[in-house]
């Protein structure tokens, strides 16, 4: 205890010393929590912003790379013009196919819009409403003898050489149901859901599907099949082989919202019935398209890594990924934050290093000044421990005091120079965070050992009838 009050009364007593250390330590001290923290503000704020951010990537064609290897057949015609056709079938992506692209690392989140012709023995399609002098007709459950009178040909070569239908295609209408009712639409967000998302359909009643095995029907289909908000629908998928039903509960009654004209050309389209992705998922029902597919990228960066990974999944070569948002905007808005995280490192790094130098020469001065006063105190009979304790003692109280300022000026200045040097701060913490507490107080942790290092060296190194004998 002794040592210690001795070493607070040698710190009053060379005042004007220990403030120069003390100001020092307090501008190093300030300087490395301001810049921590600045650091670690705006390591937040792009953290934040990679978590709300989202590169929205779809499947679509490689046009350069088919036109190149299906370059197209150029006709010229009897009256000059020109004719080009391309010919070319790629397989279809099927509903398993793009759920397996989505597991992935690199994807944050990912939308669906899928659908299905569906059957039902108690529900029947509104009527035809097309116009005089057209006919709609239904492919769907024909014999093939039906197909090739339907286009004029007597084999199936003929018909696929035509390229009105492929073999896949034909296959798919021989193994439908021929009295198809509607289309079964699932959907997981309904902002891609084209119909909703322009205002063609609106919701007039009820609400939306929030849960599986609920729908939705337009107000003619239900009109139609006389269905109200509550009833149950059971309703089979498009195969022959679709035998399974499912049941679904209206929630809601929707109206189109397109001009007349548009939205009476065909009747079938108030067949349209809406329910929850996971519900078309589940059912079993074959011949699911997906009519769109979002898979939701939180770094930009991963998007190359991204379309390799589901080419080495079996994504055809001449397919790729195309975006609805690119990565200029999240450059633009990451660039300055990660500029400025990386200057307050340096500056950081910096602070550090020039203090702690700073601070060993004036710890060295200092015992050059004071080694007549640890010859007398090791005369006297103080051991070298007990000197070099005292030392150290006055060394840890000024970087305490150094530490405790400079923790009280971050909180004071840390928000105002933040809101200086970034513009959009909008849900980040511009408070002194506590790891710049903490990595300032290692800090003076450091500069305390590095300075009572250099005392206790200087203690040992000397014998006091030595440093006795100097002075004289």
């Amino acid at each position: 205890m002794y040592i210690l009050k001795n070493a607070i009364r040698n710190l009053g007593r060379n005042k004007g010393r220990s403030f120069m250390v003390l100001m020092i330590a307090l501008l190093t001290l300030t300087s490395v929590i301001l810049s921590f923290s600045i650091k670690t503000i705006s390591d937040f704020a792009i953290t934040r912003y990679q978590d709300s951010f989202c590169v929205d990537a779809t499947i679509d064609y490689d046009w350069e790379r088919l036109e190149k290897d299906f370059p197209p057949k150029i006709t010229e015609n009897e009256d000059g013009s020109i004719t080009q056709e391309s010919s070319f079938e790629l397989p279809e992506i099927s509903l398993e196919d793009y759920l397996k692209y989505a597991d992935s690392q690199y994807v944050k989140g990912s939308k669906y819009y899928a659908a299905c012709s569906f059957a039902c023995d108690t529900l029947t399609s509104v009527p035809d409403n097309t116009r005089e002098g057209e006919e709609w007709i239904s492919l769907e459950g024909m014999t093939l003898d039906e197909v090739l009178a339907q286009f004029g040909v007597s084999t199936k070569e003929e018909l696929f050489d035509s390229g009105m239908v492929s073999e896949n295609e034909l296959q798919r209408i021989l193994d439908s149901k021929r009295d198809l009712v509607g289309s079964l639409i699932g959907y997981t967000d309904l902002s891609i859901v084209d119909d909703f998302a322009d205002n063609a359909n609106k919701l007039e009643s009820g609400h939306f599907p929030e849960q599986d095995n609920e729908c939705i029907v337009s107000s003619k289909y239900a009109e139609h099949n006389n269905l109200n908000i509550g009833d149950t629908i059971s309703i089979s998928g498009p195969s022959k082989s679709d035998t399974e039903t499912i049941s679904l509960t209206i929630t809601g009654i929707y109206a189109p919202h397109r001009a007349q004209a548009s939205a009476e050309t065909l009747g079938d389209i108030y067949g349209n019935v809406y329910t929850t992705f996971n519900t078309l998922k589940n059912s079993g029902f074959h011949y699911i398209w997906v009519g769109n597919a979002v898979y939701q990228l939180g770094n930009p960066e991963d998007a190359e890594l991204f379309e390799k990974e589901l080419h080495e999944k079996g994504l055809s070569k001449y397919r790729i990924l195309s975006y609805s948002n690119s990565s200029n905007e999240y450059t633009k808005n990451t660039e300055p934050l990660k500029n400025i995280s990386r200057i307050a490192e340096i500056f950081t790094l910096a602070a550090s290093i020039i203090g702690a130098a700073i601070l060993l020469l004036i710890s060295f001065f200092n015992i050059r000044e004071r080694k007549y006063e640890i010859g007398v105190l090791r005369a006297m009979g103080m051991k070298k421990s007990g000197v070099a304790r005292g030392m150290v003692y006055e060394t840890l109280t000024i970087m305490l005091i150094s530490f405790v300022l400079s923790v009280l000026f971050g909180l004071v200045l840390t928000k105002p120079i933040t809101m200086i040097l970034m513009v959009d701060l909008s849900g980040v913490n511009t408070m002194l965070p506590p790891m710049a507490i903490l990595f300032g107080a290692a800090m003076a942790f450091l500069f305390s050992v590095l300075a009572g290092l250099c005392s206790v060296f200087a203690v040992m190194r000397h014998e006091p009838m030595q440093i006795l004998a100097e002075r004289n």
